[in-house]
């Protein structure tokens, strides 16, 4: 049996991380101070909004929206992974 990769993937995965970027930032933005589940929450609502199919869960979700309620800014790499400033 072969399984073959699909040759969009890649450019795929790479479209929802950007997208996942601004959602990131526009919340960081907005919501930087606020409590960490009005935090989380906002996230949420702004990755569902893609429909993309992207996603951000547990533990970035949590550790993210942590970060903009302590007033840093957090941002995706572009391989995907949560990155907060100290």
């Amino acid at each position: 049996m072969t399984s073959e990769i699909d040759p969009d993937l890649e450019r795929v995965v790479h479209a929802q991380i950007r997208d996942l970027q601004a959602v990131i930032a526009k919340v960081s933005q907005d919501y930087s101070g606020h409590p960490t589940q009005e935090v989380r929450d906002a996230v949420q609502r702004e990755v569902d909004a893609l429909g993309n199919g992207a996603t951000i869960v547990d533990p970035e979700l949590s550790l993210g929206a942590q970060a903009v309620s302590e007033g840093k800014h957090p941002r995706l790499s572009d391989e995907g992974k949560l990155l907060t400033e100290d």
